[in-house]
């Protein structure tokens, strides 16, 4: 059954995503860009916390104005991102043992790295779909939206070695939907730092059994991705930019120092 159900939201997004791509919009045009940044990332039901694992995100998008002031946007990037946990020992971060690898605490078993407790590295392949805000005054922009991601590489160990997992065991499953939350900031002409905030709709692996520390008995939490990301990003077909002379009354410049042709009416 939930087979079934992400292959059905899979399919109703790539149906939206192509309805989108195809929408007539008279006198605009795509601007494509590409972004690059890293993420801060933690795993929600993995008993380690805190953004702690440092992940690569970036990729290639395309924007597309809905309107002619170009104030709205919608996006869709294709990315490479990495997310997992992190935590270096467990007095500082981690309150239980997951139950299937107790195995790595007995006495007689090596620990091949007693300063690392848990690693946890999944990286995916993800298309974003964002509706972006564009305030012409500042330049500044909100986006809300989703993403598909299709795991293509895991690494999971503890203190060192790698657990009973691999990419096929369905121990994280192979297909993840995510909310977003993205805030653009300009820098220069078509130049931009952006933040993004995602977490999982759904969960990424299968329930997981774990031993308390301070309570013998076991309980079991589902798992679930989230990501800070912090990337910079440029649009290289968007350069129709001039100076804002606009000024207020008491001299200072009204908006940013660069805005696009299309808002020079607003100031």
């Amino acid at each position: 059954m939930q087979v079934e159900l992400r292959a059905i939201m899979k399919k109703i997004f790539c149906l939206f995503l192509f309805a989108v791509l195809l929408l007539p919009l008279k006198a605009q045009k795509f601007i494509g860009g590409v972004v690059a940044g890293m993420n801060l990332s933690q795993v929600e039901g993995d008993e380690v916390y805190g953004f702690k694992k440092v992940g690569f995100n970036g990729g290639g998008l395309v924007m597309l104005p809905l309107n002619r002031k170009q104030s709205i946007f919608v996006t869709v990037e294709l990315l490479y991102n990495q997310k997992g946990a992190y935590q270096r020992n467990t007095s500082s971060g981690a309150d239980a043992f997951p139950y299937g690898d107790t195995v790595l605490f007995d006495p007689a078993f090596p620990y091949k790295n007693n300063k690392i407790y848990y690693k946890l590295r999944t990286d995916y392949v993800e298309v974003p779909l964002l509706f972006h805000i564009e305030d012409p005054y500042t330049g500044f922009a909100f986006g809300i939206g989703a993403s598909w991601a299709r795991l293509v590489y895991l690494k999971e160990t503890l203190f060192g070695r790698r657990l009973y997992a691999d990419i096929r065991s369905g121990r994280f499953y192979r297909d993840n939907w995510n909310f977003l939350l993205d805030v653009r900031v300009p820098i220069y002409k078509g130049l931009k730092f952006t933040f993004r905030y995602q977490h999982s709709i759904v969960p990424i692996g299968a329930e997981r059994t774990y031993y308390a520390l301070v309570n013998a008995d076991p309980f079991t939490r589902k798992m679930y991705h989230q990501v800070l990301s912090f990337r910079i990003m440029y649009t290289f077909n968007d350069r129709i930019y001039y100076l804002n002379q606009s000024r207020n009354p008491d001299g200072s410049r009204r908006g940013p120092k660069w805005v696009r042709a299309v808002n020079l009416q607003s100031y």
